[in-house]
């Protein structure tokens, strides 16, 4: 596409396909030229902004300052309408531009701003973070004042809107929406469990890491807990939903608007499965909710070149535009290269030139309780604390609504936290309490700013003190030879015998917490001897660490991190590009497992025969190619399904849901009288059962034929730009990417979840491989690509290296980078 149409914005037509054939794509601004400059207010000397053929900006500048003012101004450039969500849902701020609908949920996200100390917060992320998050922030600014000035160079999302970005304040970049965090979700669903089941079945059916013997707090009705609690925090949390009467400045018709309000909204919420394939994507998306992610970092004793190498391939959403955005920073005192998110300065996983990180979410830390409270019949909004009516704080916050007068809306707070559901017929409020609200430096990812500059261990390690939120498994390595892991970690101490933070409390004062686990008391590795460490969000406490029984309880299976332990405990002489084939590697342990199980069976049903010849000669490994991994994949669903069944109460499993597939597995290996009067008579039939109801299932969706049964031929991957519901079919393709056929599955290194279409949604968001040393010898991948402009040759330009198992060249060095200058340009101050 040419970049000219860009600027005939004004001349659209009302008809949504001939404006957007009119007006084009999106945020990444070609101007100035390459090579050209860039007159900005606020900058103290030139920047030089280099971007190579991959996309990725090497940002060049004389001191730091500048440097991350350039930081973001580039981000803008390539993500503003991203950026511009990410400020207005995380602080409150849709209704002002979107209308009254976003009054609720402004006032909702509103409950979960930081309003402690500033100064404090700001001093524990980095010495000097006051001055790198304000230098950022006016980048985004002078770019958005630029576009403003300017109209058509507007992204077409707020062209198509008929609205425009606003400004951000330093205090935007410390909002904790973000943040990976945990468990009042789950303190809500194991009540509703407990009451209908029962603490004790509860516990039989759970899996907990470490053990722990359920208790239910005194003087909490959990009866009386439904879901309606967690109303607010989900609406504060959720992704923003569209209307078209959201849009009256748009040009668009008012079917268009429809159609435009649909695409610009964030998912649903998973509707209850009709079939199969919907059943799927559900366990799929049960299962994810733990943020998988792989990590591992590998001495130089098990390496070719002698040099440690370090690989991390954090998952999450799959999206256009990316998650992820990587920048290369260098100034005086910085030369870190990597990626983060493209509203946080610094990079959160990468490295500079003496050491190398990468992260995976470490479930240690429990970070918020949901407490109950007794309200006063005279007064509620007082509550019962240390036998006494406690007064709640009232915070009135504005809010500002297009079109119409701000709204005054009313947040209550007890000594514990915002106060998330009222029920005065009961005479109770409950209330979350977060750590992250609570105690300075808690927003995501803000402390990798202290890691970007670290030299070596004891620095890592006193950056990794300070990482509180998310909970990080950070792997690192060195140029002198060291590997390691730290278990970054905000874990609130909680000293009441036999409360487990798993379950509501009463807020009667009865159950306080003795504030946080001190970060020199994190658990953390140097040099391993087995060489190599790995994480994969599994439970990995070591058993000898003092503080393990302070540990939440819910962490994801370990099949990856036995995996990669497998390849990487066997291996000597690993290469970078062994690494990223480990990266890649489909093999799945719960299908080895299984077939370990089946090996017996047989039926006299010819179909269901020759499934199981297929999978008994099949090598475990979901690959895109084999119609084994296809029928594994619907018999496993349907395993777990009726081996729940079993145990589950009926009246339960609408709200309990499925076994944890292990201990499905347990129950299979050892069956007990569940299966009936001969157990493993009865736990072979379920399994022939299952197969045959699986290959029903699976016939549904590809039809009869084996032939046409191969994994890649459902499970894909497709990105579409969020408008292209609004254009021709043939503009629509320009807009999006091919379909590509993909192997993995939700237990193999190479993970992947999918949706009831089976279209990948969720996977590796980032991949480096990094040669610790040699850097420019180090990978990287980003996907689809940098930017969210359809025009640039940096959109989706990623994709089909991240199909084929490639990465690119993740160049560090000057001379390095020069070699794969893509444009350049350079920013000016003004005079």
């Amino acid at each position: 596409m040419d970049h000219a149409w860009r600027r005939t914005a004004t001349a659209c037509s009302v008809s949504a396909a001939l404006l957007l054939a009119a007006c084009g794509g999106g945020d990444d601004d070609p101007a100035p030229p390459p090579g050209g400059g860039n007159t900005l207010p606020g900058l103290k000397e030139s920047v030089e902004i280099i971007r190579d053929k991959y996309g990725v900006s090497h940002i060049y500048a004389k001191n730091q300052e500048d440097m991350f003012y350039a930081q973001g101004y580039n981000a803008a450039r390539d993500r503003l309408w991203q950026l511009d969500q990410w400020r207005r849902q995380g602080e409150g701020r849709m209704a002002e531009q979107f209308g009254p609908r976003f009054v609720e949920a402004d006032r909702a996200a509103r409950m979960f701003l930081y309003r402690g100390d500033l100064e404090k917060e700001y001093a524990s992320y980095h010495p000097q973070s006051q001055a790198i998050i304000s230098s950022f922030v006016a980048g985004i600014n002078a770019y958005i004042d630029q576009v403003k000035a300017d109209p058509s160079r507007l992204p077409l999302e707020f062209r198509l809107t008929g609205t425009e970005p606003g400004h951000w304040r330093p205090e935007t970049v410390l909002v904790r929406k973000y943040g990976i965090t945990r468990n009042i979700g789950s303190e809500v669903d194991l009540a509703r469990n407990v009451t209908a089941m029962g603490a004790k079945k509860v516990q039989e059916l759970s899996l907990f890491e470490p053990p722990i013997d359920l208790q239910v707090p005194g003087g909490v009705d959990l009866s009386q807990i439904d879901g309606s609690i967690m109303n607010a925090y989900n609406l504060g949390h959720a992704a923003a939903r569209f209307q078209a009467s959201d849009f009256p400045g748009s040009p668009l018709g008012a079917k268009a608007r429809d159609t435009l309000a649909k695409a610009l909204s964030g998912p649903d919420e998973t509707p209850a499965a009709s079939s199969a394939a919907e059943g799927m994507a559900r366990a799929n998306a049960r299962r994810i909710a733990r943020y998988e992610s792989n990590n591992w970092t590998i001495s130089g004793a098990r390496t070719a070149s002698g040099r440690p190498i370090l690989s991390n391939d954090p998952h999450r959403a799959l999206s256009m535009p990316s998650l992820r955005y990587m920048v290369h920073l260098n100034s005086p005192g910085w030369n870190v290269i990597g990626a983060g998110e493209p509203a946080l300065p610094g990079v959160s996983i990468g490295h500079n030139d003496r050491i190398a990180f990468g992260l995976t979410i470490f479930s240690f830390g429990d970070e918020e309780d949901l407490y109950v409270y007794e309200t006063n019949p005279a007064n509620r909004d007082e509550y019962r604390y240390q036998g006494k009516w406690e007064k709640m704080r009232l915070v009135e916050e504005t809010i500002k609504v297009r079109g119409q007068a701000d709204v005054k809306a009313t947040i209550k707070f007890t000594r514990h936290g915002p106060v998330l559901h009222e029920d005065a017929a009961r005479g109770k409020a409950y209330a979350m309490r977060a750590a992250y609200l609570e105690f300075p430096g808690t927003a995501a990812y803000l402390a990798s700013l202290r890691l970007n500059q670290a030299r070596n261990w004891d620095e890592f390690t006193a950056g990794m003190a300070r990482h509180y939120t998310p909970g990080e498994n950070m792997v690192y390595a060195d140029v002198e030879g060291n590997i390691g892991w730290f278990g970054g970690a905000l874990a609130p101490i909680r000293p009441k015998a036999g409360w487990s933070g798993l379950l509501p409390v009463p807020g009667d004062g009865s159950h306080e917490w003795d504030g946080i686990l001190p970060g020199a008391s994190l658990p953390r590795v140097l040099n391993p001897a087995k060489g190599f460490y790995a994480t994969a969000n599994e439970y990995n406490v070591p058993d000898d660490y003092a503080y393990k029984d302070m540990s939440a309880r819910e962490w994801s299976d370990p099949n990856r991190v036995q995996r990669i332990g497998e390849v990487l405990g066997s291996a000597r002489g690993l290469t970078v590009q062994d690494t990223v084939k480990l990266q890649y590697d489909d093999l799945s342990i719960p299908a080895r497992d299984l077939m370990g199980l089946a090996s017996s069976l047989s039926s006299p049903e010819a179909e269901v025969a020759d499934a199981l010849q297929r999978l008994k000669a099949w090598n475990h490994r979901m690959s895109a190619d084999s119609a084994a991994a296809t029928i594994y994949e619907f018999w496993q669903y349907v395993i777990v399904a009726k081996v729940s069944d079993l145990y589950v109460p009926a009246a339960s499993r609408a709200t309990f849901g499925d076994l944890d597939k292990r201990l499905v597995m347990n129950r299979l290996r050892e069956p007990d009288a569940a299966f009936g009067a001969d157990p493993v008579r009865g736990r072979d039939a379920l399994l022939v059962d299952a197969l045959k109801e699986g290959l029903a299932n699976l016939k549904e969706v590809l039809g009869n034929d084996p032939a046409k049964w191969k994994w890649g031929d459902l499970f894909h991957i497709k990105f579409d730009h969020q408008l292209a519901a609004l254009l021709p079919a043939d503009q629509r393709a320009a807009l999006g990417t091919e379909r590509y056929p993909m192997g993995g599955n939700i237990e193999t290194v190479y993970l992947g979840a999918y949706g009831a279409d089976f279209r990948k949604i969720h996977g590796a968001s980032y991949r480096q491989a990094i040669d610790v040393g040699n850097w420019d010898n180090s990978l990287a991948m980003n996907v689809p690509g940098q930017s969210s402009d359809p025009s640039s040759p940096y959109y989706k330009n990623l994709l089909p290296l991240w199909v084929k198992g490639e990465l690119f060249p993740m160049a560090f060095s000057r001379q390095k980078v020069e070699s794969l200058k893509a444009d350049s340009v350079t920013l000016q101050p003004a005079r």
